[in-house]
């Protein structure tokens, strides 16, 4: 005699009840990969709108001024209207009324920031103003590699640089020695790819300086990895990865460079950078000769350090030498 369980004469009785949580598991890992994948598909979309919508206006900014021997120095911590922190430090000479100075905007690298004002010494007939990576993790902000708990603020101070560099302008603004024909944009190092977007996204900056940075990110980190991962597949496989966390899609400066002419831009290389690739340097070189509005240079000795005074001195020379004093007799 056959046994029927429901409408269905061939189940077996505990065969329902053993289908049902693997259904609710496969349910599950759908949903997950779903999730997973359209947090990766954010990640890869360069996020143009957002670079310009969170630069915002200036909205607060706390000085604080120490000034002798007829020099200016402050900091200032700035916030936009969207909610945007920025630290930065100001050093220029002393003005008269009715007097103008060029300003360099500077976003160094992640040692250095706000005090890279200290590198460039006594200011001469230039307005310096260094910044701080927009970054309110409480680890340092090379500790993606240490922690994964320090992703969601590095992610954050890396999405937030372009348009910090374009708050600092805002404030340079409102400033009576603001020279709005000579805004002069440099970023050095790590500050390279956020300056190539900063660069091609805001006008005001009259001309784009990237010093001893890459154009391509994935040769650049593969080559920093070195020290981490002999295997070139895996380290270019990590160096993907990693990137993409870090919204690397979005600081490709090869993508950006471009749209900065017909404002110039010029990009220094140092012919034995330790730091930078020959295969991150070459698409510099190949984008300075398609086009008339870029220019390269090359530096003797290495990568730009806080340390490396010869080679801070060679970028200071090239960066100085093209600024536009204005007329001496006023």
């Amino acid at each position: 005699m056959e046994l029927v369980f429901g409408d269905n004469p061939g189940m077996q009785p505990n065969e329902g009840k053993s289908s049902l949580p693997r259904r609710i598991a496969l349910g599950a890992l759908l949903l997950l990969l779903l999730v997973t994948g359209l947090y990766w598909l954010e990640l890869a979309i360069p996020k143009r709108d957002y670079f310009i919508e969170r630069r915002g206006t200036l909205v607060s900014a706390d000085v604080t001024e120490a000034s002798s021997d007829g020099i200016v120095q402050k900091l200032v911590r700035m916030e936009s209207s969207t909610g945007l922190r920025v630290n930065m430090r100001v050093v220029r000479p002393q003005t008269v009324p009715g007097q103008t100075l060029p300003v360099i905007i500077v976003m160094g690298g992640e040692g250095t920031g706000k005090d890279a004002v200290d590198l460039v010494g006594a200011p001469e007939g230039i307005a310096y103003l260094a910044l701080d990576y927009p970054y309110e993790g409480d680890q340092e902000l090379d500790a993606f590699w240490e922690s994964l708990t320090a992703i969601p603020g590095i992610q954050q101070a890396f999405l937030d640089s372009p348009p910090a560099m374009s708050l600092a302008v805002n404030w340079a603004e409102q400033q009576d020695w603001f020279d709005p024909d000579n805004v002069e944009l440099v970023g050095a190092s790590l500050g390279v790819p956020f300056t190539a977007v900063a660069g091609a996204l805001d006008e005001r900056f009259t001309r784009v300086w990237l010093l001893h940075g890459g154009a391509k990110n994935v040769p650049w980190v593969m080559h920093v990895g070195k020290r981490y991962v002999e295997n070139e597949f895996m380290r270019g496989m990590l160096a993907r990865g990693a990137l993409l966390l870090v919204y690397g899609n979005s600081f490709e400066a090869l993508d950006w460079i471009t749209e900065i002419a017909p404002r110039p831009l010029v990009i220094v290389a140092a012919r034995d950078d330790d730091f930078v690739p020959p295969e991150a340097q070459q698409p510099f070189v190949e984008a300075a000769e398609a086009s008339e509005h870029i220019e390269i240079v090359w530096t003797e000795g290495r990568h730009i350090r806080p340390t490396r005074r010869e080679e801070l001195q060679q970028l200071l020379d090239i960066v100085l030498s093209r600024i536009d004093y204005g007329d001496p007799a006023e």
